[in-house]
């Protein structure tokens, strides 16, 4: 089964614990590739979870980063099967 987008850069977050923020740069190449629309699926995934990112700039360009104490991160290492 092909994985979404989403799925993509959020097992790439949460698999790299001591990788603090991630930018949309991140996911423009392999092995995380998303492309283009990596900055978009960013901003969905953070609408869609905001209580599991923290959410930084870097200049312009907005960076995200795993609140490891959201209760959300569980449920999404199962989801994706990472634990």
């Amino acid at each position: 089964m092909k994985k979404s987008q989403y799925d993509i850069i959020l097992k790439a977050m949460l698999e790299n614990k001591k990788r603090i923020w991630w930018s949309a740069k991140d996911f423009q190449h392999e092995p995380y590739f998303v492309g283009y629309e990596a900055s978009a699926r960013m901003s969905e995934l953070f609408q869609k979870y905001d209580d599991l990112f923290i959410v930084g700039r870097d200049g312009r360009f907005r960076i995200l980063s795993i609140n490891w104490e959201s209760e959300e991160v569980e449920n999404q290492l199962k989801r994706l099967e990472l634990i």
